[in-house]
């Protein structure tokens, strides 16, 4: 799914799937090119990815319209900038609290005046023909999305989803769980009904939610309930899945005597 048409999936409220990308080696990446997910997510909040991996993850992503979004380090005003010069599809924010930390990240994401981005879409104006022809449409296709992860954030949900040009959140339910005092039972019926509370205060102010799912099953759950944005596990845990696959496999056989 390219990024105009990941956006408009997201603003029509119909449900899109990824995975996390977290093995940072571009063969990887190539083989991912033909996957039929709606994203890739690249985590540089907590895998080893830098700037220099990235562009080469998007190097060994092309021509594939495979939308990518990133889940940067922290709301910064010249990492958001840097991602949309290299091209990703979306940002994803963590640790947003409050109306502020919002507006923030959307100002940083749009060139005036709408927001404040700096000018030098270095990489990505290539795939639009040439600089000029990439500023005409650049701040209707840049994807900000934030992250719910706290009771804070929790309590200043309206003043949050109400901030102009926010794309959608996404509720980190480890740290959730965490900021509410649950570090030991992330299952909590008290979590739970928190981010069920999220997800209904985002349908009725027409906000896509998201969610990020340790499982199928978990992703499926939430999207039976109204969520648009999923990931969806990750490329490392689907790895470590398929070995203990087949060594459960041979495991039976050798039991049974074989």
């Amino acid at each position: 799914m390219g990024a105009s048409s990941l956006l408009t999936s997201i603003q029509q409220r119909r449900p899109v799937v990824g995975c996390a990308h977290m093995i940072r080696d571009e063969a990887v990446t190539e083989a991912l090119r033909g996957v039929a997910t709606d994203f890739l997510l690249v985590d540089m909040q907590h895998v080893a990815f830098g700037l220099e991996s990235l562009q080469r993850t998007l190097i060994a992503l092309h021509p594939s319209e495979l939308a990518v979004l990133v889940r940067i380090p922290s709301n910064d005003y010249v990492t958001i900038g840097q991602m949309f010069d290299l091209g990703v599809t979306g940002v994803i924010v963590p640790m947003v609290n409050t109306r502020q930390d919002a507006m923030a990240a959307v100002a940083a994401a749009k060139y005036p005046p709408v927001g404040i981005r700096s000018w030098g879409p270095r990489r990505v104006s290539t795939f639009h023909g040439d600089p000029a022809s990439y500023a005409l449409t650049a701040n209707d296709n840049t994807i900000v999305i934030v992250q719910i992860e706290t009771q804070e954030a929790v309590d200043n949900l309206d003043d949050i989803i109400s901030v102009p040009g926010l794309n959608g959140v996404m509720v980190g339910p480890a740290d959730l769980a965490i900021s509410m005092g649950y570090i030991h039972d992330r299952e909590n019926q008290t979590v739970q009904s928190t981010i069920q509370f999220v997800l209904d205060r985002c349908l009725e102010n027409e906000m896509p939610f998201g969610f990020f799912a340790s499982s199928l099953e978990s992703a499926l759950y939430w999207i039976e309930r109204g969520a648009t944005i999923l990931n969806c596990s990750s490329d490392s845990t689907f790895v470590v899945e398929g070995f203990n696959r087949i060594a459960g496999a041979v495991a039976d056989l050798r039991a049974a005597g074989r």
